[in-house]
């Protein structure tokens, strides 16, 4: 899989996403998602819970962050955490 591919999990650009998780760091344990929200790198998420938590400080607690086409979730979605590969 290509890490700097732009695209996210439906199809849609990350650079129009109000929400872009990054793809997991893998060379830390527990890996992590990179999370920016409107262009502002706002933390470190470990699952989807965080990602809502993130969205709902900003403001954006409508926002389904699994489904909506808000969230740009690059390099696999929100059930890819990298904690499953190969563990």
């Amino acid at each position: 899989m290509n890490h700097s591919d732009s695209t996210e999990h439906s199809g849609r650009s990350a650079h129009s996403a109000h929400i872009v998780v990054h793809p997991p760091t893998m060379t830390t344990r527990p890996p992590y998602r990179g999370v920016e929200i409107l262009g502002t790198v706002v933390g470190k998420a470990y699952n989807v819970a965080d990602v809502e938590e993130f969205a709902r400080r900003a403001g954006l607690e409508d926002v389904d962050v699994a489904q909506s086409d808000a969230v740009a979730w690059v390099g696999g979605g929100p059930g890819f955490w990298g904690g499953d590969a190969g563990e």
